[in-house]
């Protein structure tokens, strides 16, 4: 906390009970690590699990997943290829190679190439989500994929977690893998209230209940954003 409230980012990273390591590149690093390490926004997992991770930033979520259970594997799908180097270099480090997969890809609604917003937006992170006006924004060009394209292409025939922390783009997201949901048995994520154009909580509920899902936790952190998990009933 001391770091994370000064800014620092340590030479050797972090070492944690479980015995997992992680390496960060800024300050702002530390935020997942306190959201999934010390707060476990994503919970507990599964051994033997098969999980999609959307949005993996540098990799804190897939570390800690597949160093808390056993013979579970992690698909992990990060657009910003800074971040993609820091997942590589963690697995590496916590010897993780032969269970993680990761993917340099935006995950949207559609496959094609994108504007992903770097800095100069409303969130901690990389967004699709840009403002409307260019002032201040940084931005790069990125290849996107679906949830559905993810699944197909791994040959899933089923994932026990979808986690998801995507900055705005969990609506197109989901809504367009309606036909490959059926596979997903459990989802936890983030979600941002965007607007009253189906990009906010009460759409994202029904949306969910409409397709199978029961919600089994609802949380918010502030007006703008919190935290969900739904399952899917047998």
């Amino acid at each position: 906390m001391y770091n994370y409230a000064l800014g620092l980012v340590p030479r050797d990273g972090y070492y944690f009970r479980t015995g997992a390591r992680i390496k960060i590149g800024r300050g702002v690093d530390h935020v997942p690590i306190i959201e999934i390490f010390l707060r476990e926004d994503y919970g507990k997992m599964k051994n033997n699990s098969v999980i999609v991770d959307l949005g993996a930033n540098i990799g804190v979520f897939t570390i800690y997943a597949t160093m808390t259970s056993k013979d579970t594997i992690v698909y992990a799908y990060e657009p910003f290829a800074g971040f993609c180097d820091l997942i590589r270099e963690n697995v590496r480090l916590n010897g993780r190679d032969s269970a993680v997969r990761c993917f340099n890809y935006a995950v949207a609604g559609e496959s094609t190439t994108r504007t992903l917003y770097v800095k100069g937006t409303d969130f901690f992170f990389p967004t699709l989500i840009g403002k409307s006006s260019d002032n201040g924004q940084e931005s790069i060009q990125v290849k996107c994929t679906t949830l559905a394209e993810i699944i197909e292409s791994n040959q899933l025939g089923r994932v026990d977690m979808l986690k998801m922390d995507c900055e705005g783009a969990e609506y197109e997201i989901l809504y367009s893998a309606a036909s490959v949901l059926e596979r997903v048995k459990e989802i936890r994520m983030e979600y941002h209230n965007l607007d009253n154009d189906r990009r906010h909580l009460g759409a994202l509920k029904e949306f969910l209940s409409l397709n199978g899902y029961t919600l089994t936790r609802v949380w918010s952190t502030s007006e703008t954003n919190g935290n969900l998990w739904a399952e899917r009933q047998e």
